[in-house]
């Protein structure tokens, strides 16, 4: 993926990975490789450009894992085995900080003092309010805390009071009830003008395609306004935990003749119900599990029957856009997943089936596993997607890593899959129908079959790669990928710049030099050199990347991308490209932060002796303004330190080093 082509406002499904306001932060502090990412000093790398990548595959894995040790923690607690307990929460604990890490560190302060063992409960609660001083259930902390002061007769002053009170110990009553419900709320809303940014929809040519891109993010913004609003609200009480979520954007174009759009990329309500361990999600939503394959409107029931064994029920409607409305299509799907483990600590296995329909007529009709395979330095995901229906192997893919004693890493995949997912509608593709129904009535449903099964490509991928860090501030990393497809794509659902993905061999060579905190803390310098062998041409691409804080409050983020392309196979081309650009980022306050990116592309071509000389300008000017409140805040108070959330979700706008935030003030967690 092209830098450049990450230019939007917010990244629509980030947000739907945050439970709590301390997941923000972990995203920050994840350390190795995840796939063909690097991670440097809170950013992403990959391909020479600092990013930060939703599909964190290796994290996600480490959150199951402390999920599932979690729940066999409070299994124990509710058996009263306290000892059992307290090892499986200070297991959960040595995981790098995530978002159970807090509930875990309650309920590991909780079975302390139901065991007995007051003075390690008091240290454990007094550490959650210095790590969450407005967590979920900071609030109920507090209370439990009182209460072994109060116990113990021991004058102590609140850890937090509200600004006007004095400070003097609470009676007891005042904490006879922890069944108070917490709220919290975070997000963002923002408003960025784009001009002439047509360039930057095309692949780059000189990394490997992504076909898990969503087509949304790579949509043409000429001449517009586009605002959106991101927001997550939270609740938490002794019998429930949640979140409401709104994801929405619209684009006003400046165009005359062009349209307004309008999108919802998310808005669901989540809920668990701790008691039962069940957990029910409604709305439209993304899943890449269970056999579902992205956003889609409907609901996700979830039981953890037992502490290594769940059960899923997924149905709805796929979402192919998020300006499709609610049940556009007549397309509709259910399907049942069964989760075991993790066994061992490190294995977990989903075995799931899944069935779609277009109104009476089979669409989908598969089953697969996923299998995960994870410890301190090694992990292993891989996932089988049979379909019944067409009798045919839809996907196999596989990925991994292990980091050696020396914080070397070594990673890589193999991807065999049908794009899109084999379904009867395939058989659309290429052909002059608008429905299924239309080109029913001239074939029958064998022909039908057998025309989508021949029309969808098959993707084959193999990619290999190492890093190794040398000195403190210095790492270097390589990799190489080969990529085949049988014919080419039509992009119906994916990205629309795949279409230019020709059938045959390509492939794809990168080298990457990153260095921090060279001159100052949370400057970056990277220099990446990628080469890729395609049908007909060969590029190469140097890319200079650098981000440098003038202030707390001023970083500036300059780059310049020199690209070279000769012909191959009796093509006759020649082609230079030099696009320099510069981004400002400056926060005017904690929760208002102006953007401003300015940059042009130059090419020069000879082919076939014909000489052409392109310019394209880009102008990116934005606002946003970040939120976040808790039941601890009081409105005439003045946040003291910019929100966990506030700091993470700069990392996913218009910047294209999305991690070019401002650091917190001193003092700030």
């Amino acid at each position: 993926m092209d830098i450049t082509a990450t230019n939007v406002p917010l990244d629509t499904e980030f947000i739907g990975q945050l439970d709590s306001p301390q997941n923000v932060e972990i995203r920050a502090r994840v350390e190795g490789f995840v796939d063909q990412m690097l991670f440097v000093e809170g950013s992403y790398v990959k391909d020479g450009d600092p990013l930060f990548k939703l599909d964190d595959k290796p994290f996600q894995e480490r959150l199951k894992a402390a999920k599932g040790m979690l729940g066999e923690a409070e299994a124990a607690l509710k058996k009263n085995d306290f000892s059992g307990a307290i090892q499986l929460f200070m297991r959960v604990l040595k995981y790098p900080e995530n978002e159970y890490s807090a509930e875990a560190l309650e309920l590991l302060g909780l079975a302390r003092q139901k065991g007995g063992e007051l003075a390690e409960a008091r240290g454990v609660y007094e550490d959650y309010l210095r790590r969450y001083p407005s967590g979920e259930s900071s609030e109920r902390v507090r209370q439990r805390l009182a209460g072994i002061v109060t116990a113990s007769g021991e004058p102590s002053a609140p850890l937090h009071m509200p600004v006007g009170q004095t400070v003097e110990t609470p009676p007891p009553d005042r904490f006879a009830h922890i069944n108070e419900t917490t709220w919290t709320l975070v997000g963002s809303a923002s408003v960025f003008y784009i001009r002439d940014d047509s360039f930057r929809t095309v692949r780059d040519p000189s990394v490997a395609p992504d076909l898990t891109a969503d087509p949304d993010a790579h949509r043409v913004h000429q001449n517009e306004l586009l605002s959106s609003i991101d927001a997550i609200a939270t609740w938490n009480n002794d019998q429930t935990k949640g979140k409401i979520r709104f994801s929405g954007s619209e684009e006003n174009s400046l165009n005359s003749g062009s349209r307004d759009l309008s999108g919802v990329a998310a808005f669901l309500v989540d809920t668990l119900v701790k008691d039962w361990d069940l957990r029910a999600v409604v709305g439209r939503q993304t899943l890449n599990t269970d056999g579902v394959l992205g956003r889609f409107d409907g609901a996700l029931l979830s039981w953890q029957a037992f502490p290594m064994v769940k059960f899923d029920l997924v149905g709805g409607s796929p979402v192919l856009s998020r300006f499709d409305l609610p049940f556009k299509d007549d397309k509709y799907f259910y399907s049942a997943a069964v989760r075991f483990g993790p066994f061992f600590g490190a294995l977990e296995t989903t075995l799931y089936a899944i069935q779609q329909r277009d109104q009476w007529y089979v669409d989908r009709e598969a089953v697969g596993t996923e299998v995960r395979y994870f410890d301190q330095s090694k992990y292993l995901f891989g996932t089988v997607d049979y379909d019944l229906h067409f009798q045919q192997l839809n996907a196999a893919i596989f990925s991994g890593s292990w980091t050696l004693p020396d914080k070397s890493t070594i990673y890589g995949g193999a991807d065999y899959r049908r794009t899109p997912f084999l379904s009867t509608w395939n058989a659309l593709l290429n052909q002059p129908f608008a429905t299924l129904y239309d080109m029913l009535r001239y074939q029958t449903s064998a022909q039908v079959q057998e025309l989508a099964l021949d029309q969808t490509p098959i993707y084959r991928s193999g990619m290999i790669g190492f890093s190794h860090p040398i000195w403190d501030r210095f790492q270097v990393a390589a990799d190489a990928t080969v990529v085949n497809l049988t014919q080419p794509i039509v992009p119906i659902g994916l990205d629309p710049s795949l279409a230019t993905l020709p059938a045959g061999n390509e492939y794809y060579y990168s080298a990457q030099l990153i260095a921090n905190n060279l001159i100052n803390d949370g400057d970056m310098y990277i220099a990446a050199l990628r080469y890729s062998q395609l049908l007909t041409s060969s590029r190469y691409v140097l890319d200079l990347n650098t981000r440098y804080p003038l202030t707390s409050d001023l970083r500036i983020s300059p780059r310049l991308r020199l690209g070279y392309a000769v012909g191959r196979d009796g093509l006759d081309l020649k082609e230079y490209t030099v696009l320099p650009s510069v981004l400002i980022d400056y926060y005017w306050t904690k929760n208002w932060n102006l953007e401003l990116e300015v940059g042009a592309q130059w090419t020069s071509t000879v082919q076939s002796g014909i000489k052409s000389n392109d310019t394209e300008l880009l102008v990116t000017a934005g606002l946003r303004y970040d939120f976040y409140r808790d039941d601890a805040t009081r409105a005439d108070d003045k946040p003291r330190c910019g929100s966990p959330v506030a700091s993470a979700l700069c990392r996913y706008g218009t910047s294209p080093d999305r991690s070019s935030c401002a650091p917190p003030p001193s003092g700030c967690r």
